[in-house]
């Protein structure tokens, strides 16, 4: 690159429940979605892509959850199933091209359950950006998280970011499992562990249960608290850290090597100082279901849009010696309001010119990647497998200015 900057950053973890499925058929087929399945707030899957004439049928698989057209308590008429218990369903026929977002009335705003249909005919439409007051300010990253099905060994779940700028910067790492069942969630992470890793590979610090501090046996439950941001259960691990500009790794791990789902979550506690989190990543074994790799990034502290590239890596990690790596990542990035944004395969498909003049384009034609322009609000990027497929993968993120 000649005039483009590149302030880049792979990514850390959140908690929206989404999940993925492409593909159509011919028109007058029936795609079947189910709600709630193992209890969870979410739709399985989260996309379907069907042909005008289609059919959708919604089979409940929990109770008190709803179908219904529209974003979070901004319902748009076009269908609502009501309330429904387990056992129910709900059909609707789609003749109209578009994409047409769904939600679960009592827990679409609180826990983020919604999902959405694409009629072929047309290509989703990225979130308009806000009209921008004069010279606005790039929105910088101020909460970054990634959930994913922990392992042992090379699989457990790791995390990069790179803070940028002058100034030294006041963070606060998470690493959650337990408290993840009051989403509904199952198989969570029982007592996960934290540790904090410095630019040549040092340990810098670590914590198992986030009111003692690992290092001396001291008490930091009031430092935590104080962030307004402390884990909900004792079990759960929390670092926070004034650090220099570098790079770090965050290594979320199962204590005695156990293995389910976990969350990391970095959050930018000074958005003041002249630096930033620039560069945030995360590395892990993606399953099938509802366990495939879920990023969530808040852009704020600016009133202008940003412009991202997001990339799902997996066949090129075979370079740095990683085995059964994920053959071929799909990516999906959706807005704050579960609506699907953009989502790509294989990254020479789609914006292959522009992904290439960034400079940073995957390495394997079969690895995926998005470039977009999108608002200072929340954001879920989502790696699959296709086909259901498994392995380990890297999801990453980086922002891209221009001077």
């Amino acid at each position: 690159m000649t005039s483009t900057k590149i302030a880049r950053f792979i990514f850390l973890a959140g908690i929206s429940c989404l999940y993925l499925l492409t593909g159509g058929a011919a028109p007058g087929a029936t795609f079947t979605v189910n709600v709630a399945p193992n209890h969870s707030l979410t739709y399985d899957p989260f996309t379907v892509s069907i042909q005008p004439g289609d059919t959708v049928t919604w089979i409940w698989q929990g109770s008190d959850h709803s179908v219904t057209s529209g974003s979070p308590d901004q319902p748009s008429g076009l269908f609502d199933s009501g309330i429904k218990t387990s056992g129910s369903s709900f059909s609707f026929t789609f003749t109209t091209p578009g994409t047409i977002s769904y939600y679960c009335t009592p827990h679409g705003s609180c826990c983020g359950m919604v999902g959405s249909v694409v009629v072929a005919g047309a290509t989703p439409t990225p979130t308009p950006t806000p009209t921008p007051s004069p010279n606005p300010a790039p929105a910088q990253l101020l909460n970054v998280s990634t959930r994913l099905q922990v392992q042992s060994g090379d699989n457990v779940l790791i995390g990069g970011f790179i803070i940028t700028g002058n100034d030294p910067k006041r963070v606060l790492l998470r690493a959650i499992g337990p408290s993840l069942v009051n989403y509904g969630l199952t198989g969570v992470l029982a007592d996960p562990l934290l540790e904090l890793h410095a630019s040549d590979g040092s340990l810098l610090m670590t914590n198992d249960n986030w009111k003692i501090r690992d290092s001396d046996g001291t008490n930091q439950q009031a430092d935590i608290e104080a962030t307004g941001i402390a884990p909900t259960s004792d079990l759960e691990s929390a670092i926070v850290t004034t650090l220099d500009p570098d790079s770090y790794t965050a290594i979320v791990r199962g204590k005695n090597d156990a293995s389910g789902i976990g969350l990391v979550e970095g959050y930018d506690l000074d958005e003041t100082a002249n630096s930033q989190l620039g560069n945030i990543s995360t590395r892990g074994f993606v399953e099938a279901g509802s366990n495939v790799m879920i990023g969530g990034f808040i852009l704020g502290n600016g009133s202008g849009a940003s412009t991202i590239l997001v990339r799902a890596i997996g066949p090129s990690l075979a370079a740095f010696g990683l085995t059964d790596v994920l053959a071929d990542p799909t990516l999906e990035l959706h807005d704050e309001n579960g609506a699907l944004v953009m989502s790509n395969d294989n990254w020479q498909d789609t914006q292959a010119t522009e992904i290439a003049a960034t400079g940073i384009a995957p390495q394997d034609p079969l690895e995926s990647a998005i470039l977009a322009t999108v608002p200072g609000t929340a954001h879920t990027a989502i790696v699959a497998g296709k086909d259901g497929g498994t392995g380990v993968a890297l999801v990453e993120v980086y922002k891209i200015t221009q001077p």
